[in-house]
């Protein structure tokens, strides 16, 4: 099997899982599974957790390197597999809604307990600094309530780009403000027109 489409197709058809299960299990949609099963994707960051749920050797997913199946004797304990969210960019966190999985390359897995439309930004500028620093990875949640001393991502004035700010709230009024206390106009009124495309439930920092 030449491409990690088939292999994960033969896994399947082995462990006789369907596409939806396995989607549900790692918590990411059936077109995700399907676009890998196309055979379209070079790789994918669902790879580890794939191989877990179908208890298949991960190398052998990834890079058909080996047998399909696991070591066991130099298997890992069965922990609970976090499910991974897509990375996509500020402009697509605008309108999450009409974003295809598919054409996402990147995911991530996240420790928190999220609905499934959570996704992950990487974070740009010092604006959040420190409590969020450049390049960051945050994970967000269109399904949380956004509360006074949220961490948000809006869209608003027209923009198509979402801006990630803490959400102020006195009485009727909304403002954001960033977290650096040396950023220029670190409070704006947060407009009519504003859209709060989800909370911030946690982040992650690459050590590189």
């Amino acid at each position: 099997m030449k491409n990690l489409g088939d292999r994960l197709k033969h896994a399947l058809l082995t462990r006789k899982m369907a596409q939806a299960k396995l989607a549900s299990e790692i918590g990411v949609s059936q077109q995700s599974i399907q676009y890998l099963c196309s055979g379209k994707a070079r790789k994918s960051g669902h790879t580890t957790s794939i191989a877990r749920v179908l208890n298949i050797s991960a190398d052998w997913l990834e890079k058909g390197i080996g047998q399909m199946e696991p070591d066991t004797e130099n298997v890992l304990p069965n922990y609970k597999v976090l499910s991974s969210v897509p990375l996509i960019s500020w402009v697509q966190a605008g309108h999450w809604t009409d974003i295809h999985l598919g054409d996402v390359e990147e995911f991530y897995p996240c420790p928190e307990k999220h609905s499934k439309l959570t996704y992950a930004l990487e974070v740009h500028g010092e604006s959040m600094s420190p409590d969020f620093v450049n390049g960051e990875i945050i994970f967000v949640d269109p399904e949380v309530e956004a509360r006074n001393g949220s961490c948000v991502v809006v869209r608003q004035n027209g923009n198509t780009e979402a801006t990630f700010k803490q959400l102020i709230i006195d009485g009727s009024q909304k403002y954001l403000k960033a977290l650096n206390p040396n950023w220029p106009n670190p409070i704006i009124e947060m407009l009519p027109d504003a859209v709060t495309c989800g909370v911030v439930i946690g982040s992650y920092r690459k050590r590189l």
